[in-house]
């Protein structure tokens, strides 16, 4: 979403180099979606939390999962991007599933915060093999805001005016495909199904915001069954300009118990519509103890905000617990 900034004084050039560098932060960065009108993407969705990217996993697992999520990038430069999220699903019967999504998304003046609802259904294919279809559904409200009240005068540049505050409201849905096969699976997501109809500053902002993600994995067992390898890739594709973000991940389990875990892996980031152009690196590690949960990642930026980024970097936290946990009937939600 394309917006200006409306300037009265500044009380130093500093000041100003901090302003243009803030925007050009919010225009460059694979980071900052909030013209998307949909939650960030980063690599939340590593730490045991797929229901963040596809609504089709809600209910999947024996328990109900709830996930806290913070992540704050450029953690010394002010007003630096921080994201929080708060996810719950679980099972409602042995073939459905319900989520909550419940975000916010801070980037200096801009500000973006929602909640998102989601249904899926659970179908068998075969359970000789373990194949399975999911179907979810979601809806999503979001209030994006920009509040430039804090901004003062300056001669030193001119900059185009707007009012000194916006927020609107929108409303929007997001489908999702999963199927899986013994250790295989794939989702489709299409998010912001519905073009805008309100547009904040002019007709050059894109009518579209449709987004889609594809994700995909595969799970390696050992022999005795106590590791697991799981390589998986996640490539987001904006449809109004085409640009296409790849994660490639990887993940190894180490098995303590039935239901206990240890984890490590990483994340590379890279920009597909420009010959994998590489935006990150992250090293992450995880527990799983009965039914609490923790996971830990930094993000080492390997694009041109790398001279703004490498003395503090980004940093993940994921805090988790499992409840009200029960069998179920059907293969489909294991």
């Amino acid at each position: 979403m394309r917006f200006y900034l409306k300037v009265n004084s500044f009380s130093s050039f500093g000041t100003l180099i901090q302003l243009v560098f803030l925007i050009t932060m919010y225009w460059y960065s694979d980071s900052l979606s909030a013209q998307e009108l949909l939650a960030p993407v980063r690599n939340q969705y590593i730490a045991e939390n797929y229901y963040q990217i596809s609504s089709a996993y809600a209910g999947i697992g024996e328990c109900w999962q709830f996930r806290a999520t913070g992540l704050e990038q450029w953690v010394n430069v002010p007003n630096s991007p921080g994201t929080q999220q708060l996810t719950l699903n679980g099972r409602i019967a042995d073939r459905s599933g319900v989520g909550i999504n419940l975000f916010n998304d801070k980037n200096g003046n801009t500000s973006h915060k929602g909640v998102q609802i989601s249904y899926a259904h659970h179908l068998v294919i075969s359970e000789s093999n373990k194949q399975y279809l999911s179907l979810g559904l979601s809806y999503r409200y979001l209030q994006f805001a920009i509040n430039t009240t804090n901004l003062t005068q300056s001669n030193l540049v001119p900059i185009p005016v707007v009012p000194e505050s916006v927020s609107i409201g929108h409303s929007n849905f997001d489908i999702s495909v999963l199927y899986r096969v013994e250790d295989f699976y794939a989702s489709l997501n299409a998010v912001n199904l519905f073009r805008r109809t309100v547009l904040l500053y002019n007709n050059t902002e894109p009518i579209s915001t449709q987004h889609l993600y594809l994700h995909m994995g595969y799970v390696f067992k050992s022999y005795r069954y106590d590791m697991e390898y799981e390589p998986n890739i996640l490539a987001q594709t904006y449809t109004s300009d085409m640009r296409t973000i790849v994660d490639l991940n990887l993940k190894v389990r180490k098995k303590i118990d039935k239901r206990d875990y240890l984890w490590g892996g990483f994340s590379y980031r890279s920009l597909g519509d420009q010959n994998f152009k590489p935006l990150s690196i992250s090293p992450m590690l995880g527990i799983k103890k009965k039914k609490f949960y923790i996971a830990y990642a930094y993000e080492l930026n390997l694009n041109e905000s790398l001279d703004f980024s490498t003395s503090d970097g980004t940093h993940l936290l994921t805090l988790g617990f499992d409840f009200i946990c029960r069998d179920s009937k059907c293969g489909c939600t294991y």
